[in-house]
């Protein structure tokens, strides 16, 4: 249960930042807040790093490198399409990263995975990807699929990462501070921020903050449970943002949108029934 809490108060916290990111991409180029982001993303978990117990091991290394290539990889896919589409739209892209968990969850954490858990994680894509179809009418169709797996095998992959990291002793704030310290790095090399000016820096730490937390919650969730179920309900987020810009909007959401969170609380009861 304690899972499923972390997991959907990361849904709406990530829901918050998404809606941030779009209103980001409408004044600075989006590729180059990502390096901007990961070092602002950094900061606000570093001051805790003397405090807390770091373990490492050429495993550890090797996991810490492959988290940084996903999100790295993940990241582009995901601001790209922030610059092309809604924020709804845009956490589209996680909707079938529960399938790519449940998938890895498998093969490499079989002592977490249970088979409702991929009925509920299917059930949660479809409802998800029903409700935004269509969303990227100024994107390709193939920039947006190539964009869309990317985003989703990113998200679930790292939730993998995350929980094989925590079984290997890796602690909450040694596993975001590496990872987003080195992603930072790597990201700022590739697209530096020359467009993005100082003054943009407390607009950035307040995404941050908001980023952190949910990130925070996704790790505590997969550290005490499922990461399947925690992606699971991370998945909801297209479901939160859209809820955030029809208040902000003052219009309803499309009916479509409604029936496709009636299936998204489908497949929440199905996780909380297990």
């Amino acid at each position: 249960m304690i899972a499923v809490l972390f997991g959907l108060l990361a849904s709406v916290t990530n829901a918050a930042q998404a809606v941030i990111n779009k209103g980001l991409t409408a004044r600075y180029p989006a590729r180059q807040l990502i390096g901007a982001l990961y070092v602002t993303n950094c900061l606000i978990l570093l001051p805790f790093a003397p405090f807390v117990a770091w373990v490492w091991s050429p495993w550890i290394v090797v996991l810490h490198l492959v988290s940084v290539a996903l999100m790295v990889i993940t990241a582009i896919a995901v601001w790209d399409l922030f610059d092309a589409g809604a924020a709804s739209s845009t956490t589209t892209a996680s909707a079938l990263a529960p399938i790519v968990a449940a998938v890895a969850a498998a093969i490499v954490l079989p002592g977490v995975f249970q088979p409702g858990q991929a009925v509920a994680a299917v059930v949660v894509s479809v409802g998800v990807i029903w409700a935004l179809q269509g969303a990227f009418g100024e994107m390709g169709r193939s920039g947006v699929l190539w964009r869309t797996i990317a985003a989703a095998a990113g998200n679930g992959l790292l939730t993998i990462a995350t929980r094989m990291l925590y079984d290997e002793g890796v602690g909450l704030v040694e596993t975001y501070v590496v990872r987003t310290a080195l992603a930072a790095v790597v990201c700022l090399a590739l697209f530096p921020p020359r467009n993005i000016p100082l003054r943009a820096t407390p607009r950035l730490l307040f995404r941050s903050l908001l980023t952190t937390v949910s990130f925070v919650f996704i790790i505590l969730g997969v550290q005490q449970g499922s990461p399947v179920v925690v992606q699971t309900l991370v998945a909801t987020t297209p479901l939160f943002a859209l809820g955030i810009e029809a208040w902000r909007s003052r219009t309803m959401p499309p009916r479509r949108a409604i029936a496709a969170a009636l299936l998204v609380v489908a497949g929440v009861a199905i996780v909380l029934a297990g």
